[in-house]
C-alpha cells in the first residue's frame, strides 16, 4: 500500500478513483480515523493511502500449505480476539487496553485497538 500527499481540494478523498472498468477502477484512496473504544475520543488518523483492488485468482494460484497454516492461525487469533474485544469486562480487556493505550505513543504505534488485539493473540498462539 503506497502513501500519497494530494493536492489541495482532494484532502478528504476516499474511494475508487474511477467509475470506468480500467486500471483507475481498481485504485482505491482511503484514510482511517482510529477512536479509543473506551472513551470514544478520536486518537488520531492513519496515513492516507491508496491501493490497487487486484482479487486473486485460485485456480491459477492456489494457495500455499504455508498460506492455509497461516490462514487457520489467523482465523483462531480472530476469533478469540473478537471474544475479548465484545467484552469488556473479559479478564484480559483492560490488560490489552492499557497496553494499546501505551504504544500510542510510538513512531510504529498499532493505532486500532481490535488490530492491536489480535496481532498480540496471534503472536501468543503456538
Amino acid at each position: 500500500m503506497a502513501r500519497y500527499v494530494p493536492t489541495a481540494g482532494f484532502e478528504s478523498f476516499t474511494g475508487a478513483l474511477s467509475k470506468k472498468k480500467d486500471y483507475a477502477h481498481r485504485l482505491v484512496t482511503r484514510r482511517k480515523g482510529v477512536k479509543d473504544p473506551i472513551t470514544g475520543e478520536v486518537v488520531g488518523l492513519g496515513p492516507k493511502e491508496i491501493y490497487a483492488q487486484e482479487p486473486r485468482d485460485y485456480k491459477k494460484h492456489p494457495l500455499t500449505q504455508g498460506e492455509v497454516n497461516q490462514r487457520s492461525k489467523w482465523k483462531e487469533a480472530c476469533r478469540a480476539a473478537g471474544a475479548i474485544i465484545r467484552d469488556k469486562s473479559h479478564p484480559r480487556y483492560m490488560e490489552l487496553y492499557s497496553l494499546w493505550r501505551a504504544q500510542l505513543t510510538d513512531k510504529e504505534a498499532c493505532m486500532q485497538f481490535p488490530n492491536f488485539v489480535r496481532a498480540v493473540v496471534v503472536k501468543e498462539l503456538p
